[in-house]
C-alpha cells in the first residue's frame, strides 16, 4: 500500500515537472515562437513517462522534454501563424463585444468559432507532428481533416479546453502545475484511436 502511494507521488512529481519545464520553454521562445515545439514535447514527454521510458533509459524529465523540444524547435514559423491568429481572433471578439450593435451576437459566433478551430487546429497538428512525424503542411491538412471525421474528440478537446480556463480562472497555481500535463493526458486518450503511437 504504501509503495503504491511512494509510486503515485513519484509519477505526480514528474508530471509537475513537466508542466513546468512546458511553461519554460513557452517562455523560451515568447510563447509566439515556441507554441508548437512546446506542445510536441508536452505530448511526447508524457507519452514517454507514461510507458516509463525515463526509468528505463535513466533519463531525467528535463532531458527527455529537452530532447522532444529540440526535435521541433524548427517548427518557429508555424508557431508564429498560430499565435498570431490566435491573438487577433481574441483582439476582435473584444473588441465587438465593446459594441452594441446589432451584429455584436454574430459576429461573436463567428470568432468564437474561428478560435474554437484555430485551438483544435493546433492541437491535433501538433498531435500528427509528434507521433506521426508528418510534415507540417501535411499534417495541417489532417488535423483539419480530422477535426471533420471525429466529432467526439473534437467535443473532447474543446471541454479540455473550457475545463483548464476555468481551472485558470479559478486558481492559477493549479492550473500552472496542473493544467499541462492534464492537458496533455486528456488530448493523448482523446486522440489514442485516432493516431499511430509507436
Amino acid at each position: 500500500m504504501n509503495s503504491k502511494i511512494i509510486m503515485f507521488f513519484q509519477y505526480l512529481y514528474k508530471f509537475f515537472q513537466v508542466s513546468i519545464y512546458f511553461w519554460i520553454s513557452l517562455l523560451k521562445g515568447f510563447v509566439v515562437y515556441s507554441i508548437v515545439p512546446s506542445f510536441c514535447a508536452l505530448f511526447l514527454t508524457l507519452h514517454h513517462l507514461n510507458r516509463g521510458e525515463d526509468d528505463e533509459k535513466n533519463i531525467s524529465v528535463r532531458k527527455l522534454f529537452k530532447q522532444q523540444f529540440e526535435l521541433h524547435k524548427t517548427h518557429k514559423i508555424v508557431s508564429f501563424t498560430y499565435t498570431f491568429i490566435l491573438m487577433l481572433l481574441y483582439a476582435f471578439l473584444y473588441f465587438v463585444n465593446k459594441q452594441g450593435n446589432d451584429l455584436t451576437i454574430v459576429m461573436s459566433v463567428v470568432l468564437i468559432y474561428l478560435l474554437v478551430l484555430t485551438l483544435l487546429m493546433l492541437t491535433f497538428s501538433t498531435v500528427f507532428l509528434s507521433f506521426k512525424k508528418q510534415p507540417i503542411k501535411l499534417a495541417n491538412i489532417h488535423a483539419f481533416l480530422a477535426i471533420i471525421k471525429n466529432p467526439v474528440s473534437s467535443i473532447a478537446i474543446l471541454a479540455l479546453f473550457i475545463l483548464m480556463y476555468l481551472a485558470a480562472d479559478y486558481n492559477f497555481a493549479f492550473f500552472v502545475f496542473f493544467g499541462p500535463f492534464l492537458y496533455g493526458f486528456g488530448v493523448i486518450y482523446s486522440l489514442y484511436k485516432h493516431i499511430e503511437i509507436d
